[in-house]
C-alpha cells in the first residue's frame, strides 16, 4: 500500500512539473513571436508607406494574397498613396496575437499600423502568416482620409 501512495505521488508530481514547463514554454514562445511579427510588421510597412512600391510590397505578401490580388485593387492602392503624399509620421503597429476563426489551435499575428501623410491618414490591419520559414502578410485592410496634415512632435518614430 506505501508503495502504491508513493507511485501516485510521483505521478502527480511528474504532471505538475510537465504541466508547468509547458505552459512556461508556451508563454515564452508566444511571447517570442509577437516580438518578431511585430518587428516585421514595423520594418516591412514603415518602409512601404515612406515609400510605396508595388514590387515591394508583393514581395512581403503570401502567395495567396498576391494571386487572389487584382489590378484594379493595386492601382487603387497606388492612387491612395499618391494622394497622401509623403508620410509624416509613423505610429507603429498595435495589436497582437489572436487565435485562428479557422483552427483554435493556430495563432494568427494581426496588427493595426498608423501613418500621418501631408496629405491625409492612412489605417491598415494586417495579418501575418508564416510562409516558407518567414512571416508575410497574409491579409490586408486599409481606411484612409485625405486632408491637410502638420509633422506631430509625438509621434512613435519621426520620419
Amino acid at each position: 500500500m506505501n508503495s502504491l501512495f508513493t507511485t501516485q505521488r510521483s505521478f502527480f508530481v511528474l504532471i505538475i512539473v510537465s504541466f508547468t514547463l509547458g505552459t512556461g514554454y508556451t508563454t515564452f514562445s508566444l511571447r517570442e513571436m509577437n516580438i518578431d511579427a511585430r518587428g516585421f510588421v514595423n520594418r516591412t510597412m514603415l518602409g512601404l508607406l515612406a515609400d510605396w512600391d508595388d514590387n515591394d510590397f508583393l514581395r512581403h505578401t503570401s502567395n495567396d494574397l498576391r494571386q487572389n490580388l487584382k489590378d484594379e485593387q493595386l492601382q487603387k492602392m497606388n492612387m491612395v498613396f499618391t494622394r497622401l503624399g509623403d508620410l509624416l509620421n509613423y505610429h507603429g503597429a498595435s495589436g497582437g496575437l489572436f487565435r485562428s476563426s479557422n483552427n483554435w489551435w493556430y495563432i494568427n499575428p494581426r496588427y493595426k499600423v498608423h501613418g500621418s501623410f501631408q496629405g491625409g491618414y492612412f489605417v491598415a490591419t494586417i495579418t501575418l502568416i508564416k510562409q516558407e520559414g518567414k512571416w508575410v502578410i497574409g491579409r490586408i485592410s486599409y481606411k484612409y482620409s485625405f486632408f491637410i496634415n502638420d509633422r506631430h512632435s509625438g509621434s512613435l518614430n519621426l520620419v
